[in-house]
């Protein structure tokens, strides 16, 4: 739901509250004046009645009241006026009008009367019905108002705030961006704060990929002259026991150059440097990593199972495609078993690599951290898995794992925008084919 929508609805809310409220005491208020000045006049008019009974001239007065009688008492009670007030003076509770009686004591010629006027005023419900039929108007005419100001309000007052919320959708770590000019104090605070928040996620970045391209050109220059030295010493006259040595020397270079380029690489897919901007065809990819491990896989005597669908396109970084394929492959020989099996499935959907292997030492839901190895494997630095969660991240794809003896079984999901339906299939080949 819009701001504008909500800021809509609990104003309506209020008024809604509130008007029962007021309407209730505007009730009570006009009832009150009305009685008040209608006994205030007949007050009058007894007054005016007793004058003229005391001079002897005609009591009835037509114009000012609608009865008027006299009554003789023995003696005049304490108080000096009564008042009655009958609502249903028809007795059928549908009365329109409320009979309205003021009784006046006083000494008329030296004798005590009773003088009583009695006239006719609108009945609650008659104030009622007119005021529910004013609020039923008003309220009406606040909801359009409030439905139609309010639009166009937040065409001009909320204009800010959506320029800024499309400055953050768009918002690139590669570039500072500038937020516009506001008079609303709120949306200066707002964006002031994210300004700060922005330029500061641009300078983290910019110093972290320095740091990765640096870290990736100082350590693997002198990883290599150690590889280089190592290679001079080995051509050299050693015996076994250093020959070992230097084998598990070189061994150790390997793995941290490895370890180094896995760092890297998620660093890299962390700050999003693999934009997805093309298609490509995820079962050529497989079945030329399948081709790379052939020699792997007959190391072992793995048993290969392939069901590979074909015109498999997803909207994928061609490197970030060859990287997933290569490390759960990869993963899958590494961690088998000799003369084990692997079962590779590929479909529109989703995409299957089932193998042998022992159970896993490692709890599922860590496998995927950094460093965590299945069965810490001397093979494995313990970052293929992570590799694969980050891809899987970038692509908006989904990763799982379970084991179900004697098969570990892993699967990563497409979600629906990164499948090519058929329309699209066919423009990409088209494409494709006008291109070459």
């Amino acid at each position: 739901m819009k701001l504008v929508d909500k800021f809509t609805l609990w104003f309506l809310g209020v008024i809604v509250i509130t008007t029962p409220i007021t309407s209730y005491i505007c009730l009570n208020n006009i009832e009150k004046k009305i009685d008040d000045v209608e006994i205030a006049r007949l007050k009058i008019v007894n007054t005016k009645a007793a004058a003229r009974m005391a001079d002897g001239t005609t009591v009835n007065i037509p114009r000012d009241a609608s009865f008027t009688t006299f009554t003789l008492l023995p003696t005049l009670p304490a108080d000096s006026f009564r008042i009655r007030k009958d609502a249903d003076p028809d007795g059928n509770n549908k009365s329109l009008e409320s009979r309205l009686t003021v009784s006046t004591f006083m000494a008329i010629n030296g004798k005590p009367y009773e003088v009583t006027t009695s006239s006719y005023i609108p009945a609650s419900r008659q104030i009622l019905n007119a005021i529910m039929d004013t609020v039923a108007w008003k309220l009406l005419l606040i909801i359009l108002c409030v439905a139609v100001s309010a639009r166009f309000l937040s065409q001009r007052i909320l204009y800010t705030l959506r320029l800024t919320m499309k400055k953050i959708h768009n918002f690139d770590l590669k570039k500072k961006i500038t937020f516009p000019q506001t008079n609303t104090e709120e949306f200066k605070e707002l964006n002031t704060f994210l300004k700060k928040m922005t330029d500061q996620a641009v300078d983290e970045y910019t110093a972290v990929k320095q740091f990765s391209e640096n870290a990736s050109h100082e350590l693997q220059t002198p990883l290599a002259v150690i590889r280089g030295k190592l290679e001079l010493l080995s051509e050299t006259n050693i015996d076994e026991d250093q020959a070992t040595l230097l084998a598990d020397m070189h061994h150790a270079i390997e793995k941290l150059s490895k370890i180094n380029r896995s760092l890297i690489l998620l660093s890299k897919m962390e700050n999003n440097e693999f934009a997805v901007t093309e298609h490509i065809k995820f079962c050529r990819v497989a079945k030329d990593v399948l081709a790379a491990y052939e020699d792997r896989l007959e190391m072992k005597n793995i048993a290969v199972k392939k069901e590979l669908d074909k015109n498999i396109q997803l909207r994928i970084h061609p490197v970030l495609a060859d990287m997933l394929m290569n490390n759960l492959l990869g993963n899958a020989i590494r961690h088998n078993v000799q003369d084990g099996s692997i079962h590779i499935i590929l479909k529109q959907e989703k995409l299957v690599i089932k193998n042998t292997g022992l159970p896993p030492e490692t709890p599922p839901e860590e496998l995927f951290e950094r460093f965590r190895k299945s069965n810490q494997c001397s093979e494995s630095v313990g970052l293929g898995l992570a590799i694969v969660k980050q891809i899987c991240e970038v692509c908006d794809f989904k990763v799982s794992y379970k084991y179900k003896a004697p098969l570990h079984i892993l699967q990563v999901d497409f979600c629906p925008g990164s499948v090519i339906n058929e329309t699209e299939q066919d423009k990409f080949e088209t494409a494709a084919v006008v291109t070459a």
